[in-house]
C-alpha cells in the first residue's frame, strides 16, 4: 500500500506473470512509472529524472523493453494551450536508454502488445477530423515505425478509444472502454471490436 494514500493505477502484468508496472505520483508529485514484484517486493521507480515531467501509461515489450507515454517534450493540447500533451516513449527495464517515438500533437494513452507483436495504443488524431470524434486506435512496430490507424478512423462512432487489450488466441478482435469526448475520462461502455 503506497503511502500518503496514493493512487496507484495503469497496471501491466509483465509475460511472466511475476512483475507489474503501475502509474503513481513520485515523491515530487507528478505521476511516474514504477515496478514491483507480484508479492510486493523490489518496488522500484522508473522515470522520474526531470522534476517537472509526468510518465505514466507502461506496458512491457517481449523484447524485454518498456513503453510509456511521458510529457518530457513539453507540447499543450491546441484548443486549450494549457494541458500538457503526453506521447509514446519506449526505454530499456532498467529504466534507461529512453527514446521517443510518437511526435503528435496530442495524446497517445494505453498502450499494449497486439497478439502479433505490434503495440496497440490510442492517439487523439487531431488533423483533418472533428475534434470530439478523435480518440482513435493506432498501432506501431515496437521500434516506433509503422505508426498507422487500426480502427476508428473516419469514424463518428466511437469517440473514444481506451484501454484496449487483444483477445487472446483471436487474429483481430480487441476489447476496450468506449467513452465521449467531454464524458468522464476513460470510462464507458466496455466493447468487443473485430477489425477485419
Amino acid at each position: 500500500r503506497p503511502s500518503s494514500g496514493r493512487f496507484v493505477g495503469d497496471i501491466d502484468l509483465h509475460f511472466d506473470a511475476d512483475r507489474m508496472l503501475f502509474s503513481m505520483r513520485g515523491d515530487h508529485g507528478r505521476w511516474q512509472v514504477f515496478e514491483i514484484g507480484v508479492d510486493g517486493s523490489g518496488l522500484r521507480q522508473l522515470t522520474g529524472e526531470q522534476p517537472d515531467v509526468d510518465s505514466y501509461d507502461a506496458c512491457y515489450l517481449p523484447d524485454g523493453k518498456i513503453f510509456f507515454t511521458s510529457t518530457a517534450y513539453f507540447n499543450a493540447v491546441p484548443c486549450t494551450g494549457k494541458d500538457d500533451v503526453a506521447v509514446l516513449y519506449v526505454m530499456d527495464a532498467e529504466g534507461k536508454n529512453i527514446r521517443q517515438l510518437g511526435f503528435d500533437q496530442d495524446h497517445n494513452w494505453c498502450p499494449t502488445v497486439s497478439n502479433d507483436g505490434r503495440v496497440l495504443y490510442t492517439r487523439w488524431e487531431y488533423t483533418d477530423s472533428v475534434h470530439c470524434h478523435a480518440r482513435l486506435l493506432f498501432q506501431m512496430n515496437p521500434d516506433g515505425t509503422g505508426q498507422t490507424a487500426h480502427y476508428g478512423s473516419n469514424s463518428y462512432w466511437p469517440n473514444a478509444i481506451f484501454y484496449a487489450r487483444p483477445i487472446p488466441d483471436h487474429p483481430s478482435k480487441i476489447v476496450a472502454v468506449i467513452g465521449g469526448h467531454h464524458g468522464v475520462g476513460r470510462m464507458g461502455e466496455l466493447v468487443v471490436f473485430d477489425p477485419a
